[in-house]
This record gives structure tokens, sequence and C-alpha cells, in this order.
């Protein structure tokens, strides 16, 4: 197994995340609104640059995202790595997998009152109750994250499943069915489950919560590489230069998250100053919380269809020629507490 000790951190200095949703397949039409109403420069992303204190865990992370873009906390989320890197981690094997289930990975049980342990809202102001939750000091307290208590979980999948039915893939399977029209799944052979592929097991069994998802106790700088920092091949940590964010499964928001090793682009841009950056780093190390420094894109909004339903949305709301049409979706949008109000970044957190 990696090594997974050997690492070393300043508490709670400042760190340089780069946040960017983004969406491939937007229309020449959609593209236009979000530059034109969106403010976005590409038309195609909605971005956000943040300080966090470098001990914030992916937990704290996602409560800072969900103010940064202008979400409710309404919805299911995940964090996860790109698909390449966690093959690599876990060599594509159930035993791989499983060996970094409480170091790495959530356990396979579904346990979403765990997880959500502190998803406490009721009432007031969700803006404040935010707050509290991306400023430090941080305490994961979540039971089903310990080590102890993944290992248990996993181990006892394993056990309930010591010889298995291996079918055949899905894509296999359709494949055949397209031949033959044989609509009878095959059984390739039988195993352990320790023993098969995660492809393998995924075409067996159904894991509900899946096999990718991050531990949120996970410190995001534990996690995530620098453009200049070394990912060593014998050490667990930094695992990869980015990692996904994944919110609302419906309309499927993702936020690919990297690491920059400082601010000097944004600077040489033109886009902050340097007295905005010692402003943003002296409250991350004293007030232990994250600042925005820079974002490109206004706010957000749930359950608009993603980034080409909000596309969508910009332009009724902004172009249609029906009044009642346009007053009427944007009277729905702040009551989901869409806001078209402009705020300086250091004030977005």
């Amino acid at each position: 197994m990696k090594n997974i000790t050997n690492y070393n951190k300043n508490v709670n200095a400042p760190v340089h995340l780069h946040l960017e949703l983004k969406d491939e397949y937007l229309t020449e039409y959609q593209k236009r609104m979000l530059k034109r109403y969106g403010e976005s420069s590409t038309g195609v992303s909605i971005c956000r640059d943040i300080l966090i204190p470098s001990d914030m865990p992916l937990h704290n992370l996602h409560y800072a995202i969900q103010k940064l873009y202008g979400w409710q906390n309404s919805h299911l989320r995940r964090f996860y790595l790109p698909e390449e890197v966690y093959k690599k981690l876990t060599e594509g094997t159930v035993k791989g997998w499983s060996d970094l289930v409480g170091i790495l990975f959530q356990p396979p049980s579904e346990a979403e009152e765990d997880i959500f342990w502190d998803d406490n809202y009721k009432t007031g102001n969700i803006s404040t109750w935010l707050k509290k939750k991306y400023t430090g000091p941080y305490f994961y307290r979540g039971k089903f994250e310990c080590l102890e208590i993944a290992k248990r979980d996993v181990h006892q999948l394993m056990n309930h499943f010591k010889m298995i039915d291996v079918q055949e893939s899905f894509q296999d399977y359709i494949a055949r069915t397209k031949k033959t029209g044989d609509k009878e799944i095959r059984i390739l052979r039988k195993a352990p489950l320790i023993d098969l592929t995660l492809e393998e097991m995924n075409s067996s069994i159904i894991i509900e919560a899946g096999t990718e998802n991050l531990l949120e106790r996970l410190e995001v700088s534990k996690i995530l590489a620098g453009k200049d920092e070394q990912i060593v091949e014998e050490r667990l940590f930094p695992a990869a230069r980015e990692i996904m964010y994944n919110y609302d499964f419906g309309d499927n928001w993702i936020i690919v998250i990297t690491k920059e090793d400082n601010c000097k682009n944004l600077f040489e841009s033109g886009l902050v100053s340097q007295e905005e950056i010692a402003y943003a780093k002296d409250i991350v190390v004293n007030k232990h919380m994250p600042v925005c420094i820079h974002k490109d894109g206004v706010f957000l909004l749930d359950d608009v269809g993603g980034l080409s339903g909000f596309a969508d949305f910009l332009g009724v709301v902004y172009e249609s020629e029906d009044k009642a049409e346009s007053d009427g979706l944007r009277t729905w949008a702040k009551s989901l507490g869409w806001s078209e109000k402009k705020i300086a970044n250091k004030r977005i957190l």
C-alpha cells in the first residue's frame, strides 16, 4: 500500500483554489446568453477563485461552494477523482478499491444521514447558516467515515459476497442482444467479490452510493497537487491535480477544482490587486475562513436544469417579449434565493 503519512502542511496557510463549472454541450444561443447576461467571459463556464485555510476539509468546502454559486444546499452532492486517477489508484480492482476505503473513498453502504450529519438548516438566513459551516475551526463528526467503521463496512460487503455470479457487462449485453436477440443475462463465472475487477463488480451487484466518492473529512490541500507540486508514485497524497464536485444529480452541476500555486496569473491579468490578495490572506489566517478573490459569471440557482437551463433562463428573463413570462420566471428564481445584486468579491463568503 502507498505511504499515506508522508505529508507536511502549514496549518491554516492560505491555499488558492480555482473552481470551474463548465458545460461543453451548450448551443450558440446559450453561450451568447451566458456571455451577455451571465457575465461569463468564455460563454461556457462560471468560475470562482478563492483562498481557503489549508486545513479545510472537503465537507466544509461544499458549503463554501454553495454560497459561491448561489445554491441553497437542497440536493445531494459528492466529490470524486478524475476517472484515470481513480483507475490508477485502485488498479481497476475490487481489492485495490477496498484497501482505500476509509483512507480515500467512502464506504459502500448508503449512509446519507451520516454523510449529511450537520445539514441542520431549518429556518432563518441560509447565508448566515452556510457561513458557520465553512468557517473554522473544522471538526468532522460523521461516524461512517471513521477508518475502523469504514473498514468494517467494506469487510461486511466482501463477506456477504464470498462467492458471486459474475455477469457480463452492460455494454457486452447490449451488443450481444442486438446480434442474437437473446435477452438473458450471461453468467461468465463464479468468483469471490474480492477477486473481481471493479467493472465486473459493477456489472454483477448494485452499490447505490457508488465506489468513487471521496471521504469528506479529507483536507482539500492534502488531496490536491498544485501545478508545480510533484505527485509521487509511492505516496497516496497528494492524489490528483484536480477533483470534481458534483451537485444535484438531476441538474448534474459539475465543478472542476484545481489548486493554484499562487495568485500571479490573476494579478498579472489585472483581475485582482496585491492589496486585495493581502486582505484575503489576512482573513484566511486570522478569521479561519475562505475568501473569494475573483469571480467570472453571475450567481446561479437550484432546479433550473444545469448550466444550459440557466442560460435559457437568462434568455427568457432578459429578452422575452412576454413580460408576464419574464416577470413570473424572475419571481420564481428569487423565491429560490437568486439575486441580481452586484456583490464585492470579498463579501461573497
